[in-house]
């Protein structure tokens, strides 16, 4: 059976369950990758006929997401993942011919999953043979514990963040975004030499669990380092207000404005940085602040919303920032270069 084929048998099922197998934009980016990698143009109308199921369909923003996965295909994920979507959802599939290629099971582990927390996962050795007395049912516990951080001697800042969590899990959430904050707010103050570099802390952290799981605890961190946004911003808005008293002033100079420098805007320096942002309005976020800052958003779709629309595109400044690459961007508007 081809994949063609295979994609129309699950169109079919998919369409007489009336099931959404694709309700989060994570999910949605995913399904669009899988037909696209193996199907290409041929599986764009039958990505159509998947979406349209949920009520949040508009056929002018699939086309788009679509569009964007043939142009820049992840060799990762297959067809497979749609499948394993759609199964999540409650659909039922014969897999018999279904599932032709190796990749396509192998890669059914790629898609975002529900069932997967923080405290459990189940491990399986990639190449090996599925063996179908170990198949989890659906709702069923997995069968491998994660272990959580010990018990360990950690900096009294750290244990008094810690001491707010009520169980392990939330811990290790608490701890893990404790350093990434305080890594952020350390900026070149502490750094040591790697790879022939200075490496000051640039830690990313990203907290997967299902709802009401208590990751929600990491709010919190937030609170760590409001304090230095807030003193940021204030000296910002001095500086505006300087800036306004001058710009008055030199407009009604007349000719004399000749004879002197015309005031700059100051720079719109914060610490905590936005993730729903533009790439090059993320850009201007990290240069006016002298390359540092945090992003800090509680829900992941902030994110990857962003990164994924036509505007955004700024998952390179992040793996920059992380390797601490040099950042610039150019326009020709106004000839902005920085």
């Amino acid at each position: 059976m081809t994949d063609i084929e295979s994609l129309c048998r699950l169109c079919e099922a998919v369409e007489t369950a009336g099931a959404d197998i694709a309700p989060t934009y994570a999910e949605y980016v995913q399904l669009a990758f899988a037909i696209a990698t193996d199907c290409g143009e041929a599986g764009r109308e039958f990505f159509h006929r998947l979406c349209r199921v949920s009520a949040k369909y508009e056929r002018e923003h699939a086309e788009r997401i679509f569009s964007n996965a043939l142009t820049t295909r992840h060799g990762d994920v297959h067809l497979g993942t749609a499948f394993h979507l759609a199964e999540r959802a409650g659909v039922t599939l014969c897999k018999e011919g279904v599932m032709n290629h190796r990749k396509n099971a192998k890669n059914a582990g790629n898609a975002p999953s529900k069932n997967l927390t923080h405290t459990h996962v189940y491990n399986k050795v990639d190449n090996e043979e599925p063996d179908e007395s170990e198949e989890l049912q659906n709702g069923s516990d997995p069968n491998q514990p994660l272990p959580s951080f010990t018990e360990a001697n950690w900096p009294k800042i750290l244990l008094l963040i810690m001491s707010y969590a009520t169980s392990p899990t939330q811990r290790d959430v608490m701890l893990l975004g404790a350093l990434t904050a305080i890594g952020a707010s350390m900026e070149r103050y502490v750094r040591c030499p790697y790879a022939g570099k200075l490496q000051s802390p640039c830690l990313q952290s990203f907290i997967v669990a299902p709802s009401a799981s208590g990751k929600g605890i990491l709010s919190f961190i937030r609170l760590l380092v409001e304090p230095i946004h807030d003193e940021i911003r204030q000296k910002v808005a001095e500086e505006v207000k300087a800036y306004k008293k001058e710009k008055a002033a030199y407009d009604t100079m007349g000719k004399e404005r000749c004879k002197v420098e015309a005031p700059q805007m100051p720079k719109n320096k914060m610490f905590l940085i936005s993730g729903n942002n533009t790439g090059t309005g993320i850009l201007q976020n990290i240069m006016d602040a002298n390359g540092t800052g945090l992003i800090c958003e509680t829900e992941a779709d902030t994110i990857s919303a962003a990164i994924g629309s036509e505007y955004g595109h700024w998952s390179d400044t992040l793996r920059k920032a992380f390797d601490h690459d040099r950042l610039s961007y150019n326009r020709r508007t106004d000839q902005e270069y920085r």
